[in-house]
């Protein structure tokens, strides 16, 4: 613990940073928004849930794009410009007068504004603080999101029921960013950034060089097995969160006790990356994922084979929410135990191009099947077998490089 001790500035900076940014609003609050924006504009969920794929799918672009950024110019102007940029382009998203192509258009400016705010840019900030403790460091940082989603739907709800959309959008995104920016401000510092190019650098510092370029990393099969089973993960996690609402107002469940059962996936979203921040520093990582990926595969056959009451809702969230909360934390660690830390944040940002689309492509195409069959019944039994294809594809990694386990 003397490293958690000695970077916990940063960590608060990049733990704050990560639950204000992009990721942990938009994932967690755009179902309480569909319904009211489409009542008032006569769009469809699916048009709704499109601006999120624009979102996401321009992660193709923005996350190997920041990742090289982050690796020339440093990491600490682009999470301020991130954050401001993520505030910004929700108050821009609230104007929209009942036009979808500017609707489509916003979010895709979204995407580009906020990019600095990405976890490439949050974990990055880990790899120069944390050895022996990277796991737990990780687990804590992305815990952020699960922060984010216990505090932002209750008041996403309560701010869009009292206030409208509009100010929820505004309000919500501005004082995420009026929290964060000043922690990012003063302590979001890589702990060599003091260190000249041209001065020797001490010996703990060199021992965290090694590490494929991305073109290496994308010449290996394991980059591929990671990218795919990311890609399926996001498809499958992020579908369902997004539709959570939905699918609990069919089985019966109220507005107000939705937005409780959300909350309580937050805080088991907060425990499901500090566990799995902890479980990977003294198991093996991949193992560790398939583990967590068993949970959500069980709330989805809950879901297909009981009815649904509060009790059984709050269940299913918890199980949904450590497979969630494992999702992001095994992204950044399995990159960094793959493929080293030396070109960490560009590897990540090729990578996370995976996630992207198929986080991207979940929300959509889950309102898309649950429209077209009457429900989500088809789309849950989809989402089961991919479930147990991620357990595979996560057991296929195989064993650590000799580089990572010899230093």
């Amino acid at each position: 613990m003397n490293e958690i001790r000695a970077g916990w500035r940063p960590l608060l900076a990049a733990t704050l940073g990560t639950m204000c940014g992009i990721f942990a609003f938009t994932n967690y609050t755009q179902g309480f928004f569909v319904g009211p924006v489409t009542s008032e504009f006569g769009w469809t969920p699916p048009q709704f849930f499109l601006s999120y794929t624009v979102l996401m799918c321009l992660g193709l672009i923005t996350g190997p794009v920041i990742g090289s950024l982050a690796a020339k110019h440093g990491i600490r102007a682009l999470g301020i410009i991130g954050l401001l940029g993520h505030a910004c382009a929700y108050v821009l998203i609230s104007f929209n007068n009942g036009s979808l192509l500017l609707w489509y258009m916003s979010f895709a400016l979204l995407a580009i504004l906020s990019a600095g705010s990405l976890p490439i840019i949050w974990t990055t900030v880990l790899n120069s603080w944390f050895k022996q403790d990277r796991g737990k460091a990780i687990g804590i940082t992305m815990a952020g999101t699960g922060l984010g989603a216990f505090l932002f739907p209750p008041i996403v709800e309560y701010m869009i029921s009292n206030h409208g959309w509009r100010a929820a959008y505004q309000g919500v995104a501005v004082a995420a960013a009026l929290l964060a920016l000043p922690f990012v401000i003063v302590f979001f510092k890589e702990k060599d950034a003091g260190v000249k190019k041209n001065e020797r650098v001490n010996e703990e510092q060199t021992d965290m060089m090694w590490g494929l370029t991305r073109r290496e990393a994308m010449g290996t099969y394991r980059f591929w097995i990671l990218g795919i089973v990311l890609f399926v993960t996001a498809l499958v996690i992020v579908g369902l969160l997004s539709n959570f609402e939905r699918i609990m107002t069919q089985q019966g469940l109220e507005r107000p006790t939705i937005a409780k059962v959300a909350s309580v996936m937050g805080l088991t979203i907060i425990l499901g990356r500090l566990l799995v921040g902890f479980l990977v520093d003294k198991f093996w990582a991949p193992g560790v994922a398939a583990s967590f990926f068993v949970l959500p595969t069980i709330a989805v056959l809950v879901l297909l084979s009981m009815d649904v009451t509060v009790g059984i809702a709050f269940l299913i969230a918890i199980l949904i929410g450590l497979a969630a909360g494992a999702e992001l934390d095994l992204l950044a660690y399995l990159t960094s135990k793959f493929f080293g830390p030396a070109n960490y944040p560009t590897v990540f940002g090729a990578i996370f191009a995976f996630f992207a689309v198929g986080a991207g492509l979940g929300p959509p195409a889950y309102g898309a099947a649950a429209q077209a069959a009457g429900g989500y019944t088809s789309i849950l039994q989809i989402s089961a077998v991919l479930l147990v294809l991620c357990i595979v594809l996560f057991l296929a990694l195989g064993k650590y490089p000799p580089e990572e386990t010899s230093y």
